[in-house]
């Protein structure tokens, strides 16, 4: 096998980047990798110093990578670092990820707090999908958003980081467009409206492809677990997750001109929509917060309660 070397240092490659074409020696690819994150959190404003930054950590490579990273930034930049596990209640499947959640936690000396559905709603995830015909996808989104939103608020937290990365992204601008969802879109970045009740979030991984981050994990010997959720299978994602990597294949860099393209639409977007007024309203059941009716739509019960609660109320 012909070595090929690093395009940095000279030294034996261990990564190809074919977007970029090079290819980068195990030292040079977690610099780069590094720099990234760090000129990322810096190119959007993400972190600012002495605030509080809770991260939602699933246990997955993601996650668990975003934990890291932060917690090297923060010793460049002072700010408070938490974290926020959802357990689903999934069998088999979250109990893994948790173990790795808390250990990983317990290494960085960073605080976890641990948020589960059936305290939530007296559910678990597996037994909500005993009572409804649903996709499990839609009803686990709604109540992850929801737990991690109210924890992130009684951890006094000034932001969510989430670690989606490119890929993740890139699915989500194709899924909203497919959708005809714009406002959805439109949001992704920065919250169309200021709530005392709603957590910004941030997502400090989104230019980076998700075998990049596994492969940071694996040359850092970070503890991981590559399992899939059982419900995957069920979701939209995973159609244009397919596509997507498809299409990466053929023509690389598909991913990140998907992410250029979303972000220029969206600055775009938001000069159309300067003095429109996006209101949140607040749950009548829970307070929590949930989008106002539109302009010239009527209010009435349902529209004054949040979807997680009337997903509970279908469940009982």
């Amino acid at each position: 096998m012909k070595i090929i070397p690093c395009s940095e240092c000279g030294k034996p490659s261990a990564v190809n980047l074919a977007y970029a074409a090079r290819h980068l020696c195990a030292g040079c690819f977690i610099t780069h990798f590094e720099k990234r994150f760090f000129r990322t959190v810096r190119e959007f404003g993400m972190v600012r110093p002495r605030e509080r930054i809770a991260v939602g950590l699933s246990g997955g490579k993601d996650s668990v990578v975003l934990l890291h990273l932060l917690s090297k930034l923060r010793k460049k930049l002072p700010f408070e670092l938490s974290a926020i596990t959802i357990d689903e209640g999934i069998k088999g499947y979250r109990e893994a990820t948790l173990k790795v959640a808390k250990k990983e936690c317990r290494k960085l000396k960073v605080p976890l707090k641990v948020l589960t559905f059936k305290k939530d709603s007296g559910y678990s995830l597996d037994q909500m999908m005993k009572k409804t015909n649903a996709a499990a996808c839609s009803w686990c989104g709604v109540f992850r958003r929801y737990l991690l939103n109210k924890g992130a608020r009684e951890l006094k937290a000034d932001k969510i980081a989430i670690g989606h990365n490119l890929d993740d992204v890139a699915q989500t601008v194709l899924m909203n467009m497919m959708r005809n969802e714009p406002l959805r879109l439109l949001r992704f970045l920065e919250p169309l409206s200021d709530d005392a009740h709603l957590i910004s979030r941030i997502r400090p991984l989104l230019r980076t492809p998700e075998r990049e981050v596994a492969m940071y994990a694996l040359l850092k010997g970070i503890e991981i677990k590559y399992s899939e959720c059982p419900y995957a299978h069920q979701a939209f994602r995973q159609h244009v997750k397919g596509q997507l990597n498809a299409t990466e294949e053929k023509y690389p860099g598909t991913k990140q001109r998907i992410l250029a393209s979303f972000i220029e639409m969206e600055s775009l977007m938001r000069k159309g929509i300067e003095g429109q007024e996006f209101r949140i309203s607040h749950c009548s059941a829970c307070g929590e917060p949930t989008p106002a009716p539109r302009k010239g739509m009527e209010e009435d019960e349902r529209s004054r309660t949040c979807m997680h609660c009337r997903m509970v109320g279908q469940l009982r």
